[in-house]
């Protein structure tokens, strides 16, 4: 049974902790395993994550491994492999979803094409495997990184990872040299001597980690390997006018400094630094239609640090085979929660959404305003399970 809801206007917050793309690295295992699952498994941990857990915890595995084996395990080819009708090129549908577990992001249509053929020749896994090992992922992730997580990476006790992945060379400037406890190059807030405001003030890209030529004896800001260092035609290797990150072969935080529309594409202007602060885009009325069964519905509509939001969404949809288990965008009429749902503490099926690789925030009917980072509006179901749901939202998106 299918019923209209009152339209209701919405507005949205996204608060300032998740304003940033890049985060602090963590020694929490359970909080890495948690959002691998709710990434790529699209549902909570269950009492075999533990030994995923207790693997990473102890070193014998790094993250990536992890990723792999929950890309290529049984349950993601069962759920998320399949070929489906109506395809324009067998398992196009399953490649994009390795896509987007592993490496975060859509998939473009000649790399879907192309994928979806070897998938015919060799299997998913073999597509899985490639992907995981590809140098996209490493640009973008690393060994340690977490897909999906927002700029989590997982600082275990064996290992030296940090927000880009990777080692730093060690620090020779006396002034920081001692600070630097575990000599991995970089210096934490739990290192550093002084405040919080003078580690801030030090900080210099914001990233949570003091190195490089923020630690460096004569230190510039923005200093090192420029935009002018890089060949805009050489990278763009599919020509179509923008450097995306599979393209993008030095590092990751070089990429997002550098992308200042937070788009997570590299224009001209962006990459040889003369683009602008992004622009009001003024939309009015653009109409979204919110899949039920997808994990994010791409809004095509970029938005910028200080814009409002403006929702207007109807429609319902069914969560489950239960015939009652409806919910509009304010949630589940029953007000039932989903553990693994992306925003588990708020109503099941209700209107979510996120900004680039921000973590998801719960629409629903709250009453906020504006929003403090720059990037891609997504907006999406707020359910752990989504093979079984019907329906869709009809979301009207202003920006002001």
């Amino acid at each position: 049974m299918w019923r209209v809801v009152t339209s209701t206007i919405i507005a949205l917050s996204f608060f300032s902790s998740v304003a940033s793309a890049q985060q602090p690295c963590t020694t929490d295992a359970n909080r890495v395993v948690s959002e691998l699952y709710r990434h790529i498994l699209e549902r909570g941990p269950d009492g075999g994550a533990q030994h995923w857990q207790q693997q990473l915890a102890n070193g014998s595995m790094t993250v990536r491994d992890l990723v792999r084996a929950l890309v290529t395990s049984q349950e993601h080819n069962q759920r998320f492999g399949q070929s489906e009708a109506g395809e324009g090129t067998q398992y196009e549908r399953a490649v994009a979803r390795l896509y987007r577990h592993a490496l975060a992001r859509q998939p473009d249509p000649d790399g879907q094409r192309s994928w979806a053929q070897t998938a015919q020749r060799q299997g998913l896994n073999a597509v899985a495997e490639s992907i995981v090992n590809s140098q996209e992922y490493t640009n973008s992730f690393g060994t340690w990184g977490v897909p999906g997580s927002g700029g989590m990476t997982f600082c275990g006790t064996n290992n030296q990872s940090s927000n880009n992945g990777g080692s730093a060379p060690l620090i020779t400037d006396t002034r920081f040299r001692g600070m630097d406890v575990n000599n991995d190059g970089r210096i934490t807030r739990s290192e550093w001597r002084g405040n919080n405001q003078s580690f801030q003030n030090q900080d210099w890209n914001g990233d949570g980690v003091l190195m490089g030529e923020e630690v460096r004896t004569g230190g510039r800001r923005g200093a090192g390997r420029r935009a002018n260092d890089h060949n805009f035609e050489a990278l763009d290797v599919n020509d179509n006018n923008r450097i995306e990150r599979r393209e993008w072969l030095a590092r990751l935080d070089e990429f997002n400094s550098l992308d200042t529309n937070g788009d997570n594409f590299l224009s001209r202007a962006e990459l040889e630094g003369t683009a602008s602060s992004p622009s009001a885009i003024g939309t009015t009325g653009d109409v979204v239609v919110v899949d039920s069964s997808a994990r994010w519905t791409d809004t095509g509509i970029d938005v910028r640090v200080g814009d409002m939001l403006m929702f207007e969404a109807d429609g319902n949809v069914r969560l489950s085979d239960n015939p009652g288990d409806f919910a509009n965008a304010s949630g589940s009429e029953s007000g039932r929660r989903a553990a693994g749902a992306p925003v588990a503490n708020a109503p099941a099926g209700g209107l979510i959404a996120r900004i680039g690789n921000s973590a998801p925030v719960y629409v629903g009917d709250r009453r906020s305003v504006r929003v403090p980072r720059a990037g891609r509006l997504y907006l999406g179901v707020n359910d752990d399970h989504l093979a079984d749901n019907e329906g869709t939202y009809r979301v009207t998106v202003s920006v002001r």
